[in-house]
């Protein structure tokens, strides 16, 4: 997709009943490189749509009204909120009515070459990657502490402009649930992260009930109805307990756990895709059932595609049978009682509760990422998953069984939904042109003057970065100065040097 085919999308949605749309970027966005990279080759726009300059956002929501719309930005680069903040005043919009979340994420909770450095610098020091941490090489914990700064940083300053109907910090586990790991730690380990930069902004003297009500999660809903139910009513308990036990919060905003629900696409399956809708249609239930607050049903057609605009009006019509038709809506928590799904949601509590309590003995969410920890965590999940499947210990209709010849499958219209490369193409080129013909002084200038915001620690970067948005900066660059400012180099890939020494 481009930022142009994606408006239309979403425009789209919004004339067929969407209340809200949620924009996820493609992965050289999300680990923040330019779409003119060379390792960015064949995946511009594959998996989401590209997020390099200020004018990608505002084109993506041209139209839309800020302060209308509810709106979450899944889009990992540098610029979506100084490029959100900067619409937001073209638009005239005040701060206090825009309708967004997602706009700032805490560092992630594995350790990727291309956000932080981990198996670059691993592989300078000679040391596998299964054993970072353990030799007593400190390789990320002081990039992780920076980066959870700049974060309680941009939040502070949200709170402080008093972004009333913002929800500008999530917590995405349904990232984390993408990884292969499970229910538990889905859970505890945003949370971890979640209570890590709340210690932070508790010691900058800043009260917790002006804090916590600003803070969102995302959330994936499996398959497995039972266990995903009892996740989200779990977690809100753990949710409340801790913010008034840990944090001292008295305000029932901050103990009220404010989440959004994305039926997973790691259960979308390339084969057989038509049963996808199936698999939706019950994860989606599992969260109504469990109460979440708001809903993205995913595209049948995922594992195969961006979907099509067939897949994503039966996402929606997913969502409006469950809201509208089955009643699960007209009632709070409908399975509380249940000696079954009580006695799970006890059995759940217990077990986030004693994953966040170890996070905690470790030095917080921070220390177990730079251990090396969290990544261990996901490889060895996923490696569990993949041998069950293989060894059918966990049957996946279509895939490892009740499976039938592929080229029966050939006439789904997903498979002949394909990215338009030639759209791509001209989006690459007009990038390349607009480096060209930019102000080279005006780029220049406020790249530096970033990195030395970042090397001082400077608590109002993200006045920094709206300057580099209005200099026509790209996503790249600014990541890449980032990542100078804290000491790893410019490029992650170790392909590109730095444009302005």
């Amino acid at each position: 997709s481009t930022p142009r085919l994606t408006n239309e999308r979403l425009k789209y949605l919004i004339s067929q009943g969407e209340t809200a749309i949620n924009v996820i970027c493609d992965q050289p966005t999300q680990i923040q490189i330019d779409s003119d990279h060379p390792w960015a080759e064949g995946s511009v726009g594959r998996a989401g749509v590209p997020v390099t300059t200020m004018q990608d956002v505002w084109t993506i929501m041209e139209g839309i009204r800020l302060d209308e719309t509810s709106t979450m930005l899944t889009a990992h680069s540098p610029l979506t909120l100084p490029s959100y903040l900067l619409l937001a005043d073209h638009q005239g919009v005040p701060y206090s009515e825009l309708r967004v979340s997602g706009v700032i994420t805490p560092p992630t909770v594995s350790a990727p070459v291309c956000l932080y450095g981990g198996r670059e610098r691993a592989d300078q020091q000679g040391i596998p990657w299964t054993e970072v941490g353990t030799q007593g090489g400190d390789l990320l914990s002081s990039v992780q502490q920076k980066r959870m700064k700049e974060f309680a940083d941009k939040l502070e300053f949200l709170i402080v402009n008093n972004c009333d109907k913002m929800y500008p910090a999530n917590f995405n586990g349904y990232i984390i649930r993408e990884t292969g790991v499970g229910a538990v730690e889905e859970i505890a380990w945003e949370f971890a992260r979640a209570f890590e930069a709340f210690d932070i902004l508790a010691k900058r003297g800043m009260d917790i009930d002006r804090v916590a009500p600003k803070v969102s999660f995302t959330f994936s809903a499996m398959i497995d109805l039972f266990e995903e139910i009892v996740k989200f009513r779990a977690a809100r308990r753990v949710w409340a307990r801790n913010l008034k036990e840990k944090f001292g919060a008295t305000d029932p905003r901050s103990l009220q756990l404010k989440f959004h629900v994305n039926t997973a696409g790691i259960m979308m399956e390339r084969q057989q895709p038509m049963i996808n809708i199936v698999r939706a249609a019950y994860g989606a239930l599992a969260a109504a059932l469990g109460g979440t607050q708001s809903l993205q049903v995913a595209g049948y057609d995922e594992a195969i595609a961006i979907p099509t605009e067939e897949a994503a009006t039966i996402g929606l019509r997913t969502q409006q049978i469950l809201a509208y038709e089955t009643g699960v809506a007209t009632v709070a928590d409908p399975l509380a009682g249940s000696y079954y799904v009580e006695s799970l949601t006890e059995k759940m509590d217990e077990e986030v509760q004693k994953v966040i309590d170890a996070i905690e003995k470790m030095g917080g969410m921070s220390a177990a990422v730079a251990s090396g920890y969290i990544d261990r965590e996901m490889e060895k999940a996923w490696l569990k998953y993949q041998q069950e499947v293989e060894d059918k210990k966990r049957i996946i209709v279509g895939v490892n069984e009740f499976t039938i010849p592929e080229e029966e499958e050939a006439d789904v219209e997903a498979y002949h939904h394909q990215v338009d490369f030639d759209l791509v193409n001209r989006y690459i080129e007009d990038l390349k042109e607009l480096k060209r013909t930019r102000s080279q002084t005006k780029a220049r200038k406020a790249l530096q003057d970033l990195r030395r915001a970042v090397e001082t620690g400077d608590p109002e970067i993200i006045c920094f970065e709206m300057e580099c948005c209005k200099a026509n900066c790209t996503t790249g660059e600014v990541a890449g100065v980032k990542r100078l400012g804290v000491g790893l180099p410019y490029d992650p890939m170790g392909v590109l040097e730095y444009p302005f020494d």
